[in-house]
This record gives structure tokens, C-alpha cells and sequence, in this order.
């Protein structure tokens, strides 16, 4: 996106950013202070006229795609996802860590009130079209929150979160203005209207919902589908020549099918320009070997987790505690990722990942951290005494654990070896099990309006009023301080640990440039192109 063309930021979209529109009363301050987002992005950001124009960016799919809509639940997976991704550019752009603005080349400015319940007001860019020329209008809002809210019968839509809590969208005085308001006071007002709208007419019914083939009329972006060879297994977007905003610098986008053996040999051959890589060292080591490339790295949505059974032993807060005090999750990250010991910080808040708005380190805060010799004092307080042969008993019983290895989880095997030892240095026993473990590991997607889906602990009686306070406050640097107190009495909780936030990493041919590793940040594809 052209900063040319930026109107001024929407301010507090994100419930954690430290400046609120709305004003009020002096919050009391919290024991640990909130902090900024330390978010970063990795993606060779360069301006426009840095980047030349023309060019073809090639991506590979495993199949082609049998759904073209996009809020369809069979287009939620990566093939689908990564083709549409050019083509439904999103209406509120999210920075790396998530905090959203409004994007100008569809939505001119935004109106928001929050007495008694919130209302915003969007005005719509009157040049953003469909792909047949016709206007995007509060008619298309209406239709995608009819849609997202059940109100279309026979129709399941996927991936639309927080239309639940909004009650009622209607056009305004024009057919430009689009009123849409929440159910109450809503802080994470900008989590449903990220994604933007739906074509009205492409989703007004059950026959209409599934988009089995591209048709242009139903997308509004700078690019658009020009070729489909089913046979060949490729798919080509091409500019768009409706689109109202800056040309795209790309002449072309590829997608071709390649079987997911044959991946690292097509980027190393230089038949592709990019390799999502994820997590995994084998791909890691095949994207070093392809030459005139670059790895892009940056904090990804997603973390690793273990649940804490509150059964047997571990009903004992103690000896939960004690278990977290035992684990050292820095260096299990550490030698998870593959990365020098000591450059990785472990995760530690329930409710937000390291790198968003207002993260506080809850296990410092609490002490519930990793202190082997704390933990063994906190054990040894809960009535486990440790025998000459080093491990912990009680009335005759021994400490142990179990631990849930799933063959599917490529991380479990690595994870077990560290716990067990970690657990074995204060006399617990740790034993593996195919499922229904005492240590459960997980891999989790954080949202980017994180405060909007607090996890299922906090539904606790003991925690309402605290919840309630945050799904409403308005004021940030309030919000973010009863988001503080809540982490604080979850993580003392000790039913859930958080261990490391997972590093998102992409292979790209050098060169590329405003495409990469982006964190929760937006691609704008009118500016991804090769560097000049």
C-alpha cells in the first residue's frame, strides 16, 4: 500500500494498544507494567518506486482448489488459502503485531460511538468495485453479516470471527455508509470487518454458496484469475484492470501443482520463488542448499503449550506449580527450534503472545518461573520428600507423570526427551502415553484481537467480573491492565503453561521485496514485486 494514499490511523482498534479513543478516569496502574509490542516483520519492505514494474512471482500447490469462496469451510485449507490470499485483500490492514487500520483503497474513514453499545461507521471508497464494475455497498455488508450469524438457511460460513456480537448492520444516509452495530460496548469492534465483505448476490442463498470456479464479479483486488489449466495443474492472476488503486508492480502471479516431495527440488532448480517452510529442519536445510535465496523469519500467530491434568497428584496447586518451576522452557524452545541456547525467550501469558500489545511476562510476575531449586522446595511443601534413590514419594507413592506423545507431533519426541530430564532433576518420574497424558502438549493459533477469545480457564465463576471488565473496557491502557490481573491468576492457576511462541519461516528467491515473514501483518500485493 502506498503511503501516498494512507488517511490517518484508526487509534485503539487493537484492545491492547497503550492509547484509547475514548477517554475516562486515571487507570489504576498494574504491579507489572503492561509493555509495547516488540512485533517485527521479515519481509524486505521497500518502496514503491524501489520495486520495478513488471515481473512473475511463482508459488506451488498440492492440488488445485475445488472452492474459490473464501468464508466456505473447504477453502480454509493452504492451497485454497494461499491462492485466494491475492485476491481478497483485507478491508482493515493489520500491522505485525496485529493492531488494525482501516485500509483507504476500500473504507475512506470510520466513525465509531460506544453509548450505550458500540456503533461504527463506514464510509466506503465510491471507487472500490467488484469485478464486474459494480460498487461494493452496505448491501454487501449486510448480506456477509446475514451469512455470518446463521440468518441464511442451509449456509455454514467459516472463518468470520465476531459477527456474533454484532446485532444489527444497515446502510446509512447513503448506500455508501454502512452502520454497524455490536450487541454492547465492543473494543475488538475491528476483528469482523477485517476480511471486508462478501459479493451480496454470490451469497444470498444455500445454491449460491459454494463457488466451485472462479468467476471475477465476486472479488474486488488489485489481481484477477486469467487462466485455469486443470490439466497442467496452473493457475494465473494477471492484473486487474478495474482495480482503483495503485497498479500492481507484479505483470503476473503463478500457481502451479507440485507434489510435496518434489518441492525443495523445484526451488532449488529455481522453478519456484517461494517455500513456506514452516517449522521443519529437513525443509530448513533443503532451502539453504537452493542458491540466490533468502530466509525470511519472523514471530509467527502460533505457540506450543502443555495442559496440566487436575487430577491425581496434580489436583495439588503445589505440585503443579512445582512441575512449571521444574520445566526450563527456554532451553526446551531452544533446542526444539534448533537455535543457540540463551536466544530464545520463553512464552509466559495465557492470554497474548510475547510479541503482542501489552505482554507481560506472567512467570516472572507470579514466580511461578523456572527455578529448579524453588521447584523442589515447592514439591517437597506439597508432602513429596525425596528418597535416597532421587526420586519423590508419597505415603510409599512415587511422583509420576505421563506425558502425551502423539506420532503425529513432530515436536513431541524432542519435547518428552527435555521434560523427562528437566522432571527427573527434582524427582519426578515421567512415562509416555498415546494419549490422555498428565502433560499434554498443543500447538495453538493466537488471534490478533487476542482479548476477544480468552481461553476456556478464564470462563471460570471466580473470574467473571474480570472477563466482563475486559470484553467491554474501552479505555486500552485499563483493558490492558485487567488483562494483567487475569494472566497473573491464570498462570498462578498452573493448569496450562505456555512454552514458546513458534518462528514462522519463508523461503524466497532474492530479490523479492514487501513479501516474506510477516508476523500478523497484511500482505499489500499491489506493492510485492522484485527490487529495481
Amino acid at each position: 500500500m502506498n503511503v501516498r494514499r494512507l488517511v490517518p490511523a484508526l487509534c485503539a482498534v487493537l484492545a491492547l494498544t497503550l492509547a484509547a479513543c475514548t477517554t475516562g478516569s486515571s487507570p489504576t496502574p498494574s504491579p507489572t507494567a503492561a509493555i509495547p509490542a516488540t512485533a517485527t516483520r521479515d519481509v524486505n519492505a521497500l518502496p514503491r518506486d524501489r520495486v520495478r514494474d513488471g515481473g512473475l512471482l511463482r508459488f506451488s500447490l498440492t492440488t488445485l482448489p475445488n472452492q474459490w469462496n473464501p468464508r466456505h469451510a473447504d477453502a480454509a485449507a493452504e492451497d485454497a488459502s494461499r491462492i485466494l490470499a491475492p485476491l481478497t485483500p483485507q478491508h482493515f490492514t493489520l500491522d505485525a503485531a496485529g493492531r488494525a487500520t482501516a485500509n483507504p483503497d476500500f473504507i475512506v474513514s470510520v466513525e465509531v460511538e460506544n453509548s450505550p453499545a458500540t456503533r461504527v461507521t463506514l464510509h466506503l471508497n465510491p471507487l472500490a468495485r467488484w469485478g464486474d464494475g459494480t460498487k461494493i455497498t452496505a448491501d454487501d455488508w449486510i448480506a456477509t453479516w446475514r451469512v455470518a450469524t446463521g440468518r441464511v438457511a442451509g449456509v455454514t460460513a467459516s472463518n468470520l470471527p465476531g459477527w456474533q456480537r454484532v446485532t444489527e448492520v444497515a446502510a446509512g444516509d447513503t448506500p455508501a455508509d454502512v452502520v454497524i452495530t455490536f450487541s454492547g460496548s465492543e473494543p475488538d469492534w475491528a476483528e469482523p470487518l477485517v476480511a471486508g465483505p462478501l459479493r451480496g448476490s454470490a451469497v444470498g442463498s444455500a445454491d449460491a454458496w459454494s463457488w466451485t470456479t472462479y468467476d471475477a464479479s465476486r472479488y474486488a483486488s488489485p489481481f484477477t484469475v486469467t487462466h485455469v489449466d486443470t490439466v497442467q495443474g496452473v493457475i494465473t492472476l494477471q492484473r486487474n484492470p478495474l482495480w482503483w488503486g495503485d497498479s500492481p508492480k507484479l505483470d503476473q502471479i503463478m500457481f502451479r501443482t507440485v507434489q510435496p516431495e518434489a518441492v525443495a527440488a523445484a526451488f532449488q532448480h529455481n522453478e519456484l520463488d517461494v517455500w513456506e517452510i514452516g517449522s521443519s529442519e529437513d525443509r530448513l536445510q533443503q532451502s539453504k542448499a537452493a542458491a540466490d535465496t533468502t530466509l525470511r523469519t519472523a514471530p509467527s500467530k502460533r505457540g506450543r503449550i502443555l495442559q496440566i491434568a487436575t487430577t491425581g497428584a496434580l489436583s495439588d496447586i503445589k505440585v503443579r506449580r512445582g512441575v512449571i518451576q521444574a520445566i526450563d522452557r527456554a532451553t526446551l524452545a531452544a533446542v526444539e527450534l534448533d537455535v543457540a541456547p540463551g536466544t530464545v525467550t520463553a512464552w509466559s501469558n495465557l492470554l497474548l503472545l510475547p510479541t503482542q500489545p501489552g505482554y507481560v511476562d506472567e512467570a516472572r510476575a507470579t514466580g511461578v518461573s523456572f527455578d529448579a531449586a524453588q521447584a523442589s522446595t515447592t514439591l517437597t511443601q506439597a508432602g513429596w520428600v525425596t528418597g535416597s534413590d532421587g526420586l519423590r514419594r508419597q505415603n510409599g507413592q512415587a511422583l509420576e507423570l505421563t506425558y502425551t506423545l502423539d506420532p503425529a507431533d513432530s515436536a513431541a519426541n524432542t519435547e518428552f526427551t527435555q521434560l523427562s530430564g528437566q522432571l527427573l532433576a527434582v524427582g519426578i518420574t515421567l512415562l509416555p502415553v498415546s494419549h490422555g497424558g498428565d502433560l499434554t502438549p498443543e500447538k495453538v493459533t493466537v488471534s490478533p484481537f487476542p482479548l476477544a477469545h480468552l481461553p476456556a480457564a478464564a470462563t471460570q465463576t471466580l473470574y467473571s467480573d474480570l472477563v466482563t471488565k475486559i470484553s467491554t473496557e474501552q479505555d486500552a491502557v485499563r483493558r490492558a491492565d485487567q488483562a494483567g490481573q487475569l494472566a497473573r491468576a491464570l498462570w498462578q492457576e498452573a493448569t496450562t503453561v505456555t512454552l514458546y511462541q513458534i518462528p514462522q519461516q519463508v523461503a524466497v528467491r532474492d530479490g523479492l521485496a514487501n513479501y516474506g515473514a510477516p508476523a500478523f501483518g497484511s500482505t499489500d500485493w499491489e506493492d510485492v514485486g522484485w527490487a529495481s
